[in-house]
C-alpha cells in the first residue's frame, strides 16, 4: 500500500543467509546484504548517535517549564527536525528519515472517509496499526528507542497529542529540505489509541482507482490536491524489505533529500517502462538505475490500466529498454485535473508546486475537525486554547535494542471521546519567515542539501 507511504505492501521471503537477525553492525555493507540493513541503522551508532542524544537532552531542558503549543514551541520542532536531519551522514537515511516523517502524517490523515460520522471517520488523531503490513517501516522512526519518538515523549508528550506532533515535525521536514516552505499549522488534534479501520483505507499501489477512492472520494480534496500531495514521493525511497519495490523515485540518494518539483519532472522526462518484481508491476528507467515508479505514481500523468498488465514507455525519446514499447497515453483526456496539475507543477520555479502543496496539506491535516476545534499559534499560554497531556503511546512494531535517553512515563490524558465532522478550514497563523519559492533543483536555492 503506497501513496505518502514507506511502501508497505506485504514483506518479502528474504533467503536463508548466515547474516539474518544479526545486529546491523555485524552485516556486510555490500549489494548483496544490503536488503538486511536497517534503513537508519546509523542512528543507533557511532556520532549519529550521540549527536541525536545531544539533541533530545538540550530540548528536553528548554521544555521543563512549558505546558502549551506556542509560537516558540512549534519553532523549537522544526528546530529538532532539520537538527536530527543534520546529524545523518548518509543521504540515503537523510532521506528516509525526512521522507518517513513526512508519511508518518500523511497516514495518519490518509484514513479519513467523510461518508462515516462518529468515531469511523478517522483523519488525523495520532493513531496508525503499527503491526499491520500497511505501516510496514514507519516504526524505523516511532519506536521506543527510535530517537524521533524520544525526543515527542521527552519533551513535547506532557502537552501536546501525537497527531498535533507529527503534522509539526512534517512541516519541520518540508521547511528543512525545501527553500524555505512556511506550511500552515494549527494545533489541538485529539488522539485516539484504536483505529482499527485505518489500515484498510491506505491506497494500494494498483493504479489511479486507489488514488480516487482515498483521495478524492474519501478525504474529499481535488485532483489538483492529490498530485501536489504525491508529489511529497520526492523524499525517501522504496525499500524491498517492505514492499518488494526498492528504489528513489528521483534520480539518487541525494536527490531523495530535496522537497522540489523533481519528482514531477523525473516523471516526464524519463523513459520509464514497467518492470516486474514479486510484489507485482512498477515502472524503472535506464540500465539497473536504483530507481523506481508506482502505478499509482505514472498514472497521474499518463492514461495506464490497473494492475501488473503494463505495456508502454512513458517518453520513447528516451532509452525505453530492449522491448521496443509504444508510447504510453497522456492522462490528459481521462483525468484532465491530474494532467495539468503535472504540467503546472514541472516549470523550473517552485512556486506552483509549493502553493499547491501548502493548500492540500492544510486541508489534508484539518480534514475531520469543526471551525474553531483547532488553535492557532500564539506567543503565550494565556492565549491559547486547552492543553493537552500525554497520551498513551500507541501498539509499534519491534523496536531496536539500543535506548537513547530514558523515556518518561507521563500520566495519560483523555483520548478522542467524540468523533468531529468535516468542516472548512481557516486561514492559520504562520510562522515568521520562510518563503514559497525558487529552491531545489531546479531554482536555484539550497534546496535542503546538506
Amino acid at each position: 500500500m503506497i501513496l505518502f507511504t514507506l511502501l508497505s505492501m506485504s514483506p518479502l521471503l528474504v533467503a536463508s543467509c548466515p547474516f539474518n537477525g544479526s545486529n546491523h553492525d555485524a552485516i556486510p555493507s555490500d549489494e548483496n546484504h544490503r536488503h538486511l540493513r536497517s534503513r537508519l541503522g546509523s542512528l543507533q551508532v557511532g556520532e549519529t548517535k550521540r549527536q541525536l542524544t545531544k539533541i533530545i537532552a538540550e530540548q528536553q531542558q528548554r521544555s521543563l517549564q512549558t505546558n502549551c503549543v506556542t509560537q516558540s514551541v512549534y519553532d523549537d520542532i522544526l528546530t529538532n527536525v532539520a537538527e536530527m536531519g543534520s546529524a545523518i551522514q548518509d543521504d540515503g537515511e537523510r532521506g528516509h528519515f525526512w521522507g518517513a516523517i513526512v508519511r508518518l502524517a500523511a497516514h495518519d490523515f490518509m484514513d479519513f472517509d467523510r461518508n462515516f460520522s462518529g468515531d469511523e471517520r478517522l483523519g488525523s488523531d495520532g493513531c496508525l496499526e503499527f503491526d499491520n503490513d500497511a505501516n510496514a517501516g514507519l516504526d524505523d522512526i516511532w519506536c521506543d528507542s527510535c530517537a524521533f519518538k524520544q525526543l515527542y515523549d521527552t519533551s513535547y508528550a506532557s502537552f501536546m497529542s501525537r497527531a498535533d506532533f507529527w503534522v509539526a515535525a512534517a512541516n519541520g521536514v518540508i521547511a528543512e529540505t525545501s527553500d524555505g516552505l512556511d506550511l500552515p499549522f494549527r494545533w489541538g488534534r485529539v488522539d485516539r489509541n484504536v483505529c482499527s479501520l485505518s489500515s484498510g483505507r491506505l491506497p494500494e499501489a494498483s493504479g489511479c482507482n486507489e488514488v480516487e477512492e482515498t483521495f478524492i472520494d474519501r478525504m474529499g480534496v481535488t485532483w489538483r490536491d492529490a498530485v501536489a500531495l504525491i508529489g511529497a514521493h520526492t523524499l525517501g525511497r522504496g525499500h524491498t524489505r517492505f514492499s518488494g519495490h526498492d528504489g528513489t523515485w528521483v534520480q539518487n540518494d541525494e536527490e531523495s533529500t530535496i522537497f522540489d518539483t523533481g519528482f514531477f519532472t523525473e516523471t516526464v522526462n524519463r523513459g520509464w517502462r514497467p518492470r516486474d518484481t514479486d510484489a507485482g508491476t512498477d515502472w524503472t528507467w535506464g540500465r539497473n538505475r536504483d530507481v523506481m515508479m508506482l502505478n499509482t505514481d505514472i498514472c497521474l500523468r499518463f492514461d495506464i490500466p490497473d494492475g501488473d498488465d503494463q505495456d508502454c514507455c512513458t517518453n520513447t525519446d528516451e532509452n525505453c529498454g530492449p522491448m521496443n514499447l509504444p508510447q504510453c497515453d497522456s492522462s490528459e483526456f481521462v483525468r484532465p485535473e491530474a494532467y495539468q496539475a503535472f504540467t503546472e507543477f514541472t516549470s523550473r520555479n517552485n512556486n506552483a508546486f509549493y502553493n499547491a502543496f501548502s493548500e492540500a496539506w492544510e486541508k489534508a491535516t484539518e480534514n475531520g475537525y469543526e471551525a474553531g476545534e483547532l488553535n492557532n499559534l500564539t506567543d503565550s499560554c494565556d492565549s491559547t486554547g486547552p492543553t493537552f497531556g500525554p497520551t498513551p503511546a500507541p501498539t509499534t512494531g519491534p523496536t531496536p535494542s539500543v535506548t537513547l535517553v530514558p523515556t518518561p512515563s507521563p500520566t495519560p490524558f483523555p483520548t478522542l471521546v467524540s468523533d468531529p465532522t468535516l468542516a472548512p478550514t481557516r486561514p492559520p497563523s504562520r510562522r515568521p519567515g520562510g518563503g514559497g519559492g525558487g529552491g531545489g533543483r531546479g531554482g536555484g536555492g539550497r534546496g535542503g542539501r546538506k
